[in-house]
C-alpha cells in the first residue's frame, strides 16, 4: 500500500470512528437520568435510537476498514495513528457539537500525543 493511500485509509477510518463516537454520545443523551438496573431494561428502546443506529453502523463501516488496513499496514503503525486522531478528534468535535469543555492542558495534551506519535512514525 503506497503512502498516499494508507494515510487516506487512515483518515476514512479515523473520521467514521469519530462520527460513531458522536452520534452515540448525542443518541444517548435522553438517556443520561436512567440508572444502571433501568439503563439495562430499557436497552433496546436505547439500540433503537436513530443516532445509535448511525453510530452502531459508523462502527461497522469502521471495523471493515480498519480490518482492511491491517491487512495491509504494521499494526504498531497503524494502531497508535488510529488512536491518537481518534482521541484528538472526538476531544475537537465533543467540543464543537456537544459543548463539552475545552481548555489549554487538553488542547496541550492531544498535541504532545500527536506529536509523540508522529515522532514514533517516523524514526520508530
Amino acid at each position: 500500500m503506497n503512502i498516499i493511500a494508507k494515510y487516506s485509509f487512515i483518515l476514512f477510518v479515523v473520521t467514521i470512528g469519530i462520527s460513531g463516537q458522536i452520534f452515540l454520545k448525542k443518541g444517548l443523551s435522553s438517556f443520561s437520568h436512567l440508572q444502571f438496573d433501568s439503563f439495562l431494561s430499557k436497552i433496546l428502546s436505547v439500540i433503537l435510537q436513530p443516532f445509535v443506529l448511525l453510530a452502531l453502523g459508523c462502527y461497522l463501516i469502521g471495523m471493515v476498514g480498519y480490518l482492511f488496513l491491517l491487512s495491509k499496514v504494521e499494526l504498531t503503525s497503524v494502531y497508535p495513528i488510529c488512536t491518537s486522531l481518534i482521541f484528538g478528534g472526538i476531544t475537537f468535535f465533543g467540543w464543537l457539537f456537544l459543548r463539552e469543555p475545552l481548555n489549554l492542558p487538553k488542547i496541550s495534551g492531544i498535541i504532545l500525543i500527536i506529536i509523540g506519535i508522529l515522532l514514533i512514525e517516523r524514526f520508530g
